[in-house]
C-alpha cells in the first residue's frame, strides 16, 4: 500500500507532534538532508479521498490546538 504525505515543512518538530499523529493513524517524520537542512512531513496509509483529507485535517487541527503549527491562511 502507498503512503500519503502531508503538512510538509522547514525544520523538525518534537516528539509530541508524533503523538498526536499516532492518535489517527499517522507517523511525523523529521529528515535531515545531506547538507543539513531539516524539514519534517506526516503521512498515513494512502486509503485515497475522503480519507486522506480527513486524516490531515485532523491531524493538523491537533497541532494547531497545541501550538506546534500555524493556523492555516484562508
Amino acid at each position: 500500500m502507498s503512503e500519503h504525505h502531508f503538512l510538509t515543512g522547514p525544520g523538525h518538530l518534537p516528539s509530541r507532534a508524533d503523538k498526536i499523529a499516532r492518535k489517527h493513524g499517522a507517523t511525523l517524520t523529521n529528515h535531515r538532508e545531506p547538507r543539513g537542512e531539516q524539514r519534517h512531513w506526516f503521512s498515513c496509509a494512502n486509503r485515497g479521498y475522503p480519507f486522506d483529507r480527513e486524516t490531515e485535517r485532523a491531524v493538523r487541527a491537533d497541532l494547531e490546538a497545541a501550538g506546534l503549527i500555524q493556523p492555516q491562511q484562508a
